[in-house]
């Protein structure tokens, strides 16, 4: 007689792997929380440098004033701060008052931005890239800082954006250690 092999998981097999399994997601489930809030202040940055960096650009490349606009959240608008129709008959306005824009709907929910000075929510570049006084007489956004309430502070990977004179830096607040591209300054 031959005996017969047995194949599958007995009920105490498949407990104890229940549990390590349960005790693994115990353990990661934290640190994936943390990386998810770490990758949208991380994208709410991106988007909003980018949206300087091609206000900077589109006033260089119009040589005409243009202006960011920080909305609500990391949404943003970019336009002329004066409308140019279509002066050339090419079909498309020379400057126009919404050159892009971003909507905050796009991925970063859990950053929260705060802008330096406060209430400041627009930066006007100007033919040559440099920054220059906003055509309302509002103040001119100097700062941006990403960060988030949803995770300890400690945890929190906060980023900032400084506009200075014609530059757009963007920098880690966190890294103090000097010669560090990081550092901001």
């Amino acid at each position: 007689m031959k005996a017969t092999c047995q194949k599958g998981l007995t009920l105490v097999e498949l407990v104890i792997t229940m549990s390590i399994v349960a005790i693994l997601l115990a353990v990661a489930i934290p640190s994936f929380r943390i990386m998810l809030v770490n990758f949208q202040i991380r994208s709410a940055a991106d988007g909003l440098n980018n949206g300087l960096q091609l206000a900077r650009a589109e006033a260089i490349r119009r040589n005409a004033n243009v202006i960011f606009t920080l909305g609500a959240g990391p949404s943003w608008s970019v336009g002329c701060q004066v409308v140019v129709a279509d002066s050339d008959s090419d079909g498309v306005d020379d400057c126009p008052e919404v050159i892009q824009e971003k909507p905050s709907v796009e991925g970063a929910t859990a950053a929260t931005i705060d802008a330096l000075p406060a209430a400041a929510n627009k930066v006007t570049f100007n033919g040559l890239g440099r920054v220059t006084f906003n055509n309302d007489g509002s103040n001119v956004l100097r700062q941006l800082d990403m960060s988030s309430t949803q995770i300890d502070a400690a945890d929190a990977r906060n980023m900032r954006i400084l506009i200075r004179g014609g530059s757009v830096h963007f920098c880690d607040p966190n890294v103090t250690t000097v010669g560090d591209p990081r550092v901001c300054a």
